[in-house]
């Protein structure tokens, strides 16, 4: 009787424990399912949101058991408006872990865009902006300056969307008291050496514009002038001097 007391009373304080390890690992388990996850929403406008839009937050929700963190935002824009942004993020019952980046419509025009991230890491929904999301244009760079005689300096700026290439010329005005060179580098959408327009007398004042490496044949516009792009213009007085006869 006394050996059985003995082993009976080993067992019960091995069976105490094991099932105390057991009672530890099953709250551990329900303890690690339950995630935090940041929680935000934003519904807006933003003119530039590559650099204004930020989606940092300190709201933290605790998720229920099994549910995952999630970050969601929409973009939408139309030519040169603003950008439609609405982005929302928290806990979701839905989902597996994966990240899902969808260009329903790719520049140009109208642009949408959508990204969506599931992830099952304490506050992994952390993205604070839209960089590596919404795509940065292609923008052509042209040197740009106006001067009074030559350009010192000429920062390549970015151009408008409406424009498609770089215009490099020179202005010589004369008459009216004026005798000034100008120099002219920038965005354009014209195509050859004519940004006159085909104009060359205004008022009292006459205008030469010549723009290396530009060779077009002389061809009638709307308004009755002509423009004539040529390279050096080492025959704009003679051919000046026939405008009134090709017109008429």
């Amino acid at each position: 009787m006394e050996y059985y007391s003995a082993i009976k009373r080993n067992e019960i304080p091995a069976f105490l424990a094991t099932w105390m390890n057991l009672e530890i690992i099953i709250l551990s388990e329900v303890t690690a399912q339950k995630l935090p996850c940041q929680r935000s929403t934003f519904m807006g406008l933003e003119s530039d949101p590559m650099y204004t839009f930020n989606w940092t937050t300190d709201n933290v929700e605790i998720c229920d058991n099994g549910a995952l963190c999630q970050e969601t935002v929409l973009i939408i824009r139309s030519g040169r408006t603003e950008t439609a942004i609405l982005a929302t993020k928290g806990c979701s019952s839905e989902g597996t872990p994966a990240i899902t980046f969808i260009q329903h419509s790719p520049p140009p025009g109208i642009v949408t865009i959508s990204y969506n991230n599931y992830c099952d890491d304490p506050l992994c929904n952390n993205r604070e902006n839209l960089y590596e999301i919404w795509p940065e244009p292609a923008t052509l760079h042209c040197p740009t300056c106006v001067a009074l005689g030559n350009c010192l300096s000429a920062p390549s700026l970015p151009c408008p969307n409406d424009t498609n290439r770089c215009y490099q010329g020179k202005l010589q005005v004369t008459g009216g008291g004026i005798n000034s060179p100008l120099e002219i580098k920038g965005c354009t959408a014209i195509t050859g050496c004519r940004i006159m327009s085909g104009i060359f007398t205004i008022g009292p004042l006459w205008v030469k514009e010549t723009c290396p490496f530009k060779s077009l044949t002389p061809r009638k516009v709307q308004s009755g002038a002509m423009w004539l792009p040529t390279s050096y213009w080492s025959l704009e007085l003679p051919l000046l001097l026939l405008l009134p006869l090709l017109v008429h």
